[in-house]
């Protein structure tokens, strides 16, 4: 049977259940670029695939190396790989979103880098891609933040300040807080072995302080100074990070909470 001539509540499912299955394990860009030609077969499948395919909101950053033609150097010329990136390559679909009007069909976001860039220039030019006062973001559920290979300080900006770029990071942290209001599940990652550890696990503690009393479902590889004495009874899933000199900073009281546990201590 042709698959277009499907009922429209029987398409709705398949669309549905495609996507699923596609992004569900890694969801990425470059897999949703192979769900987005969904929306584009007919008016009857875009009418009905949209608020499947446009589900997944991304950001995403990685480092771009160029090309070098070792044919033309000279055999006393070494390749120093640093000087071989290029600016980072941010890629996202959050055009899409904005120049179609469908922010009100982004439940997920995912927030990637893997790049040399520092992570509070990372997340500052997050927030401005968002554009957070001018569009909104309400119906996002799902927030899934990796740093792998960003740096700490890459210049002698501000931000070397620490006490500047703390202040600074806690601030865009507050600002997703205060704009995603519907955030029901957290996962935060950063690679401990990396500079941008320590900064990024500030911004997520103020970020994980200001949303976890409304999750249900929190997993942060970060050590975490919670400010919360109990989590709430809808809570489901939770996975903590505390650091040895921390743990006065887990909770105490569990008696509401009926959740899947697991506590780290680093």
């Amino acid at each position: 049977m042709d698959i277009t001539q499907l009922p429209s509540e029987l398409l709705d499912l398949v669309f549905g259940q495609f996507a699923n299955i596609l992004l569900s394990d890694d969801p990425n860009l470059t897999l949703w670029k192979d769900v987005l030609p969904l929306v584009g077969v007919s008016r009857q499948w875009r009418a009905l695939a949209t608020r499947h395919v446009y589900k997944y909101l991304f950001i995403e950053c990685h480092d771009e190396e160029e090309v070098v033609d070792e044919d033309e150097m000279d055999d006393t010329e070494s390749i120093d790989q640093s000087s071989c990136l290029l600016p980072p390559l941010w890629l996202t679909n959050i055009c899409l979103f904005q120049h179609n009007n469908i922010n009100q069909y982004a439940r997920n976001i995912i927030i990637y880098v893997d790049a040399s860039i520092s992570f509070s220039n990372f997340i500052f030019q997050t927030v401005d891609l968002l554009k957070l006062g001018t569009v909104t973001w309400s119906n996002l559920q799902y927030m899934d933040i990796c740093v792998n290979t960003a740096i700490e300080n890459p210049d002698n900006s501000a931000d070397n300040n620490n006490d500047t770029m703390a202040q600074n990071l806690e601030q865009a942290a507050s600002l997703l807080a205060r704009h995603f209001t519907n955030i029901k599940h957290l996962r935060i990652f950063a690679d401990k072995s990396h500079l941008s550890y320590k900064p990024t696990a500030t911004f997520s503690n103020k970020l994980l302080n200001l949303t976890a009393k409304h999750l249900t479902s929190l997993i942060t590889f970060l050590p975490t100074r919670l400010q919360l004495s109990t989590f709430t009874s809808q809570l489901t899933k939770l996975r903590l990070t505390f650091a040895h000199v921390d743990t006065c900073y887990i909770p105490h009281n569990w008696t509401v909470c009926k959740c899947l546990l697991f506590i780290y201590i680093n």
